[in-house]
Formats: structure tokens, sequence, C-alpha cells
């Protein structure tokens, strides 16, 4: 599939600068919430320790580049975020709001099984107690993976 830039996105223009936007922090996790590409590109980094110098030797760029793109005066390109994305060892989902802050869409929706789900559930014409149906059994497929993710050796079989 190719790659789209989001165009409905709860994150600010590409070219703005970290103080256009008001920095929130889910207590939860301790991130950034919709915040600018800047800011949480900043403090995925921050939270390791790491330097810009840190950032931009692990990820085989220019020292300046990581400036330029914390400070919004360079648009980063998809590569270029999941190089980075790659350097810090993101887990899925901060790759994916690190992806979206920038811009593009997660690499989740290269599952063709995931489109589909999502087109069915904003189809208009689906009544709305198939679209409750659909979604219950996407919580016990949730429920199912967590399970399994916290039991890894055991198998349905075993169960």
């Amino acid at each position: 599939m190719e790659d789209q830039v989001l165009h409905q996105t709860d994150t600010p223009p590409r070219d703005a600068t970290p103080q256009d936007s008001v920095e929130r922090v889910s207590p939860s996790v301790g991130h950034p919430v919709a915040t600018t590409f800047p800011i949480l590109l900043q403090h995925l980094r921050s939270v390791r320790g790491w330097s810009k110098a840190d950032l931009a030797k692990r990820s085989a760029f220019d020292p300046s580049t990581i400036t330029r793109l914390e400070q919004g005066s360079r648009a980063p390109e998809r590569e270029t975020v999941a190089q980075m994305a790659d350097a810090m060892a993101l887990p899925m989902t901060d790759r994916d709001r690190l992806l979206a802050a920038a811009g593009y869409r997660s690499d989740t929706w290269d599952d063709p099984d995931l489109v589909e789900i999502a087109t069915l559930l904003a189809d208009p014409s689906l009544p709305p107690a198939v679209c409750r149906e659909i979604r219950t059994m996407l919580r016990v497929a949730a429920s199912h993976g967590r399970l399994h993710r916290m039991q890894p050796h055991q198998t349905p079989a075993d169960t």
C-alpha cells in the first residue's frame, strides 16, 4: 500500500514550532499527548537520557539534522522518522505516535485485515448493532492476544 500523508490528525501542521502547542502529558505513561513532532521527538530522546549528538550518532544523522527537526525548522521524511525510531528501539505505539506526529500513517495500516475492519466500522450503511458486535469480537481477540503475550509458551491446545 502506498505511503500516504495523514490529512486528519490531531497534531498541528508540520511547520508548527514547539512554542505553538501546549504540551500535555498523559499521567499513566508520562508521554506528551497530541503534540507536535519536535516536542515528541525531544521527549522520546530525553527520556532515554540521550543528547542530540547521541541520537544523531545512533541513527546515522548529522547532529544539526536532529537540532533542525527538534526546532521544527525541517520537515521530517518518513525514512528519517523510521531510522530514528529504530535507533531509539521504540515500541510500536511510540513509533506510530512519532510517525503520526510527523504526518505519516502507521506501518500498522499495511495489514489488509486491519484496513478492512476499519473500513467496515466506518461504513455508515452498516447497522449499529453489527458495529457493536464487531467491536466486541475485537475486544475478545485483543484479550486473547494479551493472555498469550503473558503466557507465551502455551499454545491453544495447551489451554
